[in-house]
């Protein structure tokens, strides 16, 4: 949910229980002011009736004037709410009474003066009306005023995160839009100096690793290269023969682990950013020749489907993700077995016969798991990591515990 709408929200639901306990107060306000104006008026009646008593000793037929009782008299004006019986709607209505006393030719005289009171339905229609139409006005106001006056205040915020969407590690760092708002700007000087920390992290790994890599391949190459001497001088004697071939062959899978960690490290720091758009059925075709020798040495059955298929990525890593999933197919099968390919706008699978198995599939894209042949694990990680760079949804499923299926389905 945007903070805009999540404000309007929150100011609606603060807006309601505030409006309910000022609809009470609007009720009772209303009630004491028609009281207060009716008083009023039934003040200024008294003073005119006895104005017009004294000056004519007579009383006045005033329309407000209700009752004139013989013999009563009050020591001052008393006033009181009634209800009387209304004639044409026979229903009883409020009505506001002062009663006060007067002298006329030396006998007491007690007058009742009456005006219509609002009734309380009329009193809480008026506030109901009253309270929904300041709700409905605030409600609007708050939402020009919120609409109006977000974007500008809000752009920075929004420049900020459009910078850090488009961010990339192996890029300079983003500048950021200068705000005369201090939390805004404090963001800003804070991910700047995030974003610094993260990258010269980043580059010291990169100098690290690249170091290291040239290194470790120097002295792997070295090593190789000295076994492979001594296997050729030592034909004669076949007693050294097999430590020197593990020698060579640990230093041969060496290096070749190493380049797939750093091949890892590379795609997730997302330095693979030369995106074009893919033909995955020739490099499908062009990997099955690569394999064709193996697969018919084995004598493995293949069945593909292959349907016309375009992917925006990297091409290089696209030939990765392809060769690594067929040579999986091919090296982790068995004597007579079978591979099984299908591939479509939508997905590409490789299904493959193979070893029983009971494990978690899941866990067969974790680097260094290892099979029965002690393979490291890593080319199907590698598959697994430029799955998530493109956004693609990968799973692992096993058939009768020696069918073997990966499926890679793309984004659309």
């Amino acid at each position: 949910m945007k903070l805009l709408r999540r404000t309007l929200i929150a100011t609606t639901l603060w807006l309601i229980p505030i409006m309910l306990l000022g609809s009470f107060f609007v009720y009772f306000m209303i009630e004491y002011i028609s009281h207060e104006e009716t008083d009023e008026f039934l003040t200024y009646e008294m003073e005119r009736l006895i104005d017009y008593h004294e000056k004519y000793n007579n009383l006045p037929e005033f329309s407000t004037v209700a009752e004139i009782i013989p013999d009563t008299k009050y020591n001052k004006p008393v006033f009181k709410d009634t209800l009387l019986l209304e004639p044409g709607d026979n229903e009883m209505v409020p009505y506001r009474e002062l009663r006060f006393s007067i002298i006329h030719n030396n006998t007491d005289f007690a007058v009742v003066l009456r005006h219509l009171l609002l009734g309380s339905d009329d009193i809480a229609e008026g506030t109901i009306f009253i309270i929904i139409g300041l709700l409905l006005a605030i409600s609007l106001s708050v939402i020009i005023l919120i609409n109006l006056v977000a974007d500008k205040i809000w752009k920075p915020f929004y420049a900020t995160l459009d910078r850090l969407k488009s961010f990339k590690i192996t890029e300079p760092l983003p500048k950021f839009t200068k705000s005369k708002i201090d939390e805004f700007e404090t963001l800003n000087l804070t991910l700047g100096t995030l974003l610094k920390q993260l990258a010269d992290d980043y580059r010291n790994n990169k100098e690290f690793n690249e170091n290291a890599s040239h290194e470790l391949q120097t002295h792997l190459a070295i090593i190789r290269a000295n076994t492979e001497k001594l296997l050729a001088t030592n034909q004669e004697n076949e007693d050294n023969i097999p430590p020197i071939t593990k020698i060579h062959s640990a230093a041969s899978q060496l290096s070749q682990i190493q380049k797939s960690l750093l091949l890892l490290s590379k795609i997730s720091n997302r330095e693979y950013s030369n995106i074009s758009t893919v033909d995955l059925q020739s490099l499908v075709k062009s990997s099955l020749e690569t394999f064709a020798e193996a697969i018919s040495l084995r004598n493995i059955s293949l069945d593909t489907t292959l349907d016309t298929c375009f992917i925006d990525a990297d091409a290089g890593l696209a030939g990765i993700l392809i060769n690594n999933l067929l040579k999986n197919a091919v090296k982790h099968n068995i004597s007579n077995g079978f591979i099984r390919i299908e591939l479509n706008a939508q997905c590409f699978s490789v299904a493959n016969s193979g070893d029983l198995f009971d494990g978690d599939p899941s866990a067969m894209f974790e680097r260094f798991s290892k099979g029965e042949k002690g393979n490291t694990g890593i080319g199907l990680a590698i598959v697994k990591q430029i799955c998530e760079l493109y956004e693609f949804h990968i799973e692992y499923s096993i058939k009768d515990k020696n069918i073997h299926k990966i499926s890679i389905f793309f984004r659309n």
